[in-house]
């Protein structure tokens, strides 16, 4: 059997700390330019087409054009790495020499200027998502932005509008959680990447003492809640919840928290909402609110 040898371009950082020799992964589903393979640690291992983000679990490969990862992988087959190749069947990716993908840490300044420096951006990020919508045609299940005129608002149901305040009691944030968790359309439901979203734009500041309790509350509800959604989605958001984030996102809160300019934040916003059909707007809309939330704190 000709075996095709594919050369890792980056290696997320903590797909570096999970794989060790003689590890066997299966592989749990095939899309055109990417596989997911399950670990036995019970989270994913993507691997991913070039042109796609760095993630913290994923390895991004040169695949070229005419690979396609159905025609190429099978749910179930077994992949084995030993001395930094990572084998499956009829294909193997060489790990070695690749660099690490790993974010930034941390608050570029103190809390409360890192604080002001992000919420100055909102006006200009919700212009920036409502815009990009409308250009591109995008639909979510949800109201993005609360005054925003979005595609299939008249539609019925129309979109969900999310409800998620400083100020909310345990059990009414148990209730929208528990509606948002596996709600709406996509390989990651809408529901999921809002609160990804959301939980990403907390996370810098989850220890302000005016935020702990909200935050921890939320963390912990979000986890009781991945069983109601799939695999792929779960694992993300159980990744989320340790702190561990998409390139774009990092990127973007990083530079929110800077003194970076406005050309330089739409230009991560861009690239978050670039994200699938409809994750990336879901995940933006959902760090808008997170900046709402925020905005109580200063």
């Amino acid at each position: 059997m000709t075996v095709r040898v594919f050369s890792a371009l980056s290696v997320g950082y903590l797909a570096v700390s999970r794989l060790s020799d003689r590890e066997r992964l299966q592989v749990h589903s095939c899309f055109q330019r990417s596989v997911n393979l399950s670990h036995p640690d019970g989270y994913l291992l993507p691997l991913l087409s070039g042109d796609f983000q760095d993630l913290p679990d994923a390895i991004r490969i040169s695949i070229g054009d005419g690979w396609d990862w159905r025609h190429h992988a099978r749910v179930g087959q077994v992949a084995t790495f030993h001395h930094g190749v990572l084998q499956g069947v009829g294909w193997s990716v060489v790990l070695s020499g690749a660099p690490c993908w790993q974010p930034k840490q941390g608050l570029a300044q103190g809390w409360h200027l890192a604080l002001l420096a992000a919420n100055r951006h909102y006006p200009n990020l919700a212009w920036q998502l409502g815009r990009y919508c409308q250009l591109h045609d995008c639909e979510s299940d949800l109201q993005l932005l609360p005054d925003m005129e979005q595609s299939g608002a008249s539609r019925n149901p129309p979109p969900r509008l999310v409800q998620l305040r400083l100020t909310d009691s345990a059990e009414r944030l148990a209730a929208e959680v528990t509606a948002l968790i596996g709600y709406g359309r996509g390989l990651t439901p809408d529901g999921d990447d809002y609160l990804l979203g959301y939980m990403a734009a907390l996370w810098p500041w989850r220890q302000h003492p005016l935020l702990a309790s909200h935050d921890d509350t939320l963390r912990r509800l979000i986890g009781s809640q991945l069983v109601r959604t799939n695999d792929i989605s779960r694992h993300y958001l159980a990744r989320a919840l340790e702190g561990h984030f998409s390139a774009p996102i990092c990127q973007l809160m990083s530079l929110l928290g800077s003194t970076a300019s406005i050309v330089q934040v739409q230009a991560a916003a861009r690239e978050v909402m670039q994200f699938g059909a409809s994750s990336g707007v879901d995940c933006l809309a959902g760090i808008l609110h997170g900046l709402r939330t925020l905005e109580s704190l200063l």
